[in-house]
């Protein structure tokens, strides 16, 4: 906060005066924080896809960019579902999958299963998606360095 002193003569009443004191705002250091915020969220947001921890198989195909924030089924070696990072029983995979596309006809899901998973859990996760409505079913995977088999 700062202070208008005047002219320090005896007019206005001595040292504050007539002005008295002045009361803006210094947004400066505010913009500062926010542009720091920013900063962090912006480095931050691509770690952000899921929080259940997956080994992902590998595979040579090009990344495809995903747009928005895609809706996530992931599947762990125990066998369990996380949709985003809400764990969900087998036979509640079709509702909870309805409810998170609500009424998006275009809707996307990607499956991303550890690969220690049996093909058939994947299968068990590919069938719920379908059968609650999915347009688009995409599985995720880590991209194999051209070296590599």
């Amino acid at each position: 906060m700062g202070m208008n002193l005047g002219d320090g003569g005896n007019e206005g009443g001595g040292f504050f005066g007539r002005q008295g004191m002045m009361s803006e705002i210094n947004i400066t250091p505010f913009v500062d924080v926010i542009l720091v915020l920013l900063i962090i969220f912006m480095v931050t947001a691509p770690f952000a896809v899921s929080g259940v921890n997956v080994q992902l198989p590998q595979s040579r195909a090009k990344p495809l960019k995903l747009s928005g924030d895609p809706l996530v089924l992931s599947v762990t070696p125990q066998g369990l579902f996380y949709l985003q990072k809400i764990e969900v029983a087998e036979a509640e995979l079709v509702p909870k999958i309805k409810a998170a596309i609500g009424n998006d006809k275009e809707a996307s899901l990607y499956i991303r299963a550890d690969k220690a998973v049996p093909y058939g859990k994947v299968m068990e996760a590919m069938g719920a998606a379908q059968a609650a409505g999915v347009a688009k079913i995409g599985m995720m995977g880590e991209s194999r360095s051209p070296g590599k088999k």
